[in-house]
């Protein structure tokens, strides 16, 4: 893993904080992960149903299998897992905005308001 130094520039270089770009680096590799899961998905629905001439008990049956060996793939939880942690950031970053922005439109903030719409 890259440093947070490191991480830093190179969102910054994308006009993006840390947080942004591990989001967009999820929403990524889920959107490519997606796309194979489709390409696989097509695949067999076209071998199953052309090739093989299973019946629609055996394809369930296959489908259940199928179904129990992704529930027991780690990859989806630890997307999962960063996708909480990133929530989190988020939040936690809306927050500080929020508490900043009451913090400036407070007396001091409306006189600068007021300093600035004049000139």
């Amino acid at each position: 893993m890259t440093s947070l130094r490191k991480r830093k520039k190179v969102a910054e270089a994308r006009g993006l904080n840390v947080p942004e770009l591990e989001l967009l680096e999820l929403v990524e590799e889920l959107l490519e992960a997606h796309r194979w899961l489709q390409v696989l998905g097509y695949a067999n629905q076209f071998v199953l149903a052309q090739k093989v001439k299973m019946t629609d008990a055996e394809r369930d049956s296959i489908l259940e299998a199928a179904t129990r060996a992704v529930d027991k793939d780690a990859r989806i939880d630890r997307w999962r897992e960063r996708l909480g942690r990133l929530k989190g950031e988020v939040l936690a970053i809306k927050r500080e905005v929020r508490r900043e922005r009451r913090a400036s439109s407070g007396p001091a903030g409306e006189a600068k308001a007021a300093e600035s719409s004049d000139g």
